[in-house]
């Protein structure tokens, strides 16, 4: 397996992964969204996407977003981390994770977050405390989100 940072010629295979992912947990951004996107993810010099491979084929991701704010300075998170399931239980998430925190280490980020959604409690509970191995901690906080326009 190969990990490496996706580059503006991997956008349909970032574009591919993300729609799978959201379509797996039933998010509700259309697959012409995320592919309208993709590019211009790529290009943004506070975005990092990185690709697991098995021989040529794309079998996991993970994308970074960041951001700048008086409580943490330059902020990253980890955004999507998706792994298909017939790669699953093999490391590739963590081999995926490792490169996009080594990423934000290199560009000095002062804090890495990740948001845990909660469609499935036990699902959430399992990455609460693997991530809390890799050692995130869980804030307690509660993320609000507001999407003018978005359906629900």
């Amino acid at each position: 397996m190969e990990v490496r940072r996706a580059g503006p010629a991997d956008a349909a295979a970032v574009a591919r992964l993300i729609s799978r992912f959201f379509s797996d947990e039933e998010f509700f951004t259309p697959p012409e969204a995320i592919a309208a996107r993709a590019p211009e993810f790529l290009q943004h010099p506070g975005n990092a996407a990185f690709l697991a491979f098995d021989g040529n084929a794309a079998v996991g991701i993970s994308t970074v977003t960041s951001s700048f704010g008086f409580e943490s300075g330059r902020l990253a998170e980890i955004e999507d981390l998706y792994v298909v399931p017939e790669h699953r239980n093999h490391g590739v998430a963590t081999a995926l994770l490792g490169e996009a925190m080594l990423w934000c280490s290199q560009q000095g980020f002062d804090a890495i977050q990740v948001v845990v959604t909660p469609e499935d409690p036990l699902r959430k509970e399992r990455l609460i405390g693997w991530y809390g191995r890799l050692g995130f901690v869980d804030t307690g906080r509660l993320l609000l989100y507001f999407a003018p326009g978005a359906p629900g």
